[in-house]
């Protein structure tokens, strides 16, 4: 936090200003501050109007967050609009657009491709409304964000997953670039792979939605070419579920292993099950939902907010495993599709 606190204060304002060195004719350096300048926006109190714009519904840990912030709003007496872009970046911004002409008083953007919504989070702040990001990553302009490290997160269960397999061997990595939590893990396999000198045979680039069936069919292709491998460095849960589906159908289910990210009921009882995945890691959804509607009402009656606020988590383990999995399972059921 003081880390961003100093750059805020180097980058210019807090509404999101930017510095650009350029060059002398004398060879030395300046400086020139472009800082975008947002409207004031007058203090109100009670009853909000708060739009929620996610990428995509497609697993529990989306829909957990999408469903619990909402429920979380409207039980405090707020109006709630909502919007879903089915992982469509550009569709994502219109509906950010939309919750503008909706009149909304803050806009929670969820699971965002943050570089692709810089325009319209902008444009949202000229148009006097405040904007949020949560599990996104940071986007110019934004109040406040509540993030789940990521990068820590991808280090702690590379970790595990480097030390069971003897920090050697060849691997399999999957992955895709279209959100900051990916591109954390592609970032984190790499610096695993030159550190410890891994072998990476195949890389799996997936997709979302569709990721688990991306995920199985460009598995089983690299399997069916290097049939040695010791694990398959995943990215998240629904990667791993695809993984472990080739494994089985090259009978190299559980010995080789992998990891996950986002608690899936699936991934918790291969993990109970001593199969091929051996960490996941869960969010705390709700207290991160409960603070962000807590941010929503201080931002709007005039108070401070930080910006950056993380989001809990928790890796699971098979020692730790059942603590997670009756949770999971019951949530599953309240967010199924």
């Amino acid at each position: 936090m003081m880390m961003l606190a100093t750059l805020t204060g180097c980058g210019g304002t807090e509404s999101g200003g930017t510095q650009q060195t350029q060059e002398t004719d004398q060879g030395q350096s300046s400086s020139e501050t472009d800082t975008v300048v947002y409207p004031e926006i007058p203090a109100k109190t009670g009853s909000l109007t708060i739009g929620i714009s996610t990428n995509a519904l497609s697993n529990i840990h989306n829909r957990h967050m999408f469903e619990g912030l909402r429920e979380e709003a409207e039980g405090r007496g707020h109006t709630v609009v909502t919007a879903n872009a089915n992982g469509d970046p550009t569709q994502q911004a219109n509906d950010i657009e939309n919750l503008v002409q909706a009149g909304c008083d803050v806009i929670v953007v969820q699971n965002a491709d943050n570089f692709s919504l810089k325009n319209a989070v902008q444009e949202a702040r000229m148009a006097g409304i405040r904007v949020i990001c949560e599990d996104t990553g940071w986007i110019d302009g934004i109040d406040a964000m509540f993030l789940l490290n990521s990068i820590a997160v991808q280090a702690d269960i590379n970790m595990i997953l480097a030390a069971e397999v003897g920090f050697s061997g060849k691997i399999i990595t999957t992955g895709h670039q279209d959100n900051f939590a990916l591109r954390a893990g592609s970032y984190i396999h790499d610096a695993f792979v030159e550190e410890y000198g891994f072998d990476v045979v195949a890389h799996v680039q997936t997709t979302f939605p569709g990721t688990t069936e991306v995920t199985y069919n460009g598995v089983d292709s690299a399997l069916t070419a290097n049939p040695d491998v010791v694990a398959i460095f995943t990215s998240q849960d629904l990667e791993a579920m695809g993984a472990i589906q080739a494994l089985k159908e090259h009978d190299l289910y559980p010995q080789v292993k992998c990891i996950g990210v986002d608690g899936e009921v699936d991934i918790l009882n291969d993990i109970k099950a001593d199969g091929s995945c051996i960490a996941t890691v869960v969010s705390d959804l709700d207290s991160a939902n409960v603070n962000v509607v807590d941010a929503c009402e201080a931002l709007m009656a005039g108070e401070d907010v930080a910006k950056y606020h993380e989001i809990p988590y928790a890796v699971v383990t098979k020692e730790n495993v059942d603590e997670f999995l009756e949770k999971a399972t019951a949530e599953a059921e309240k967010y199924a599709e």
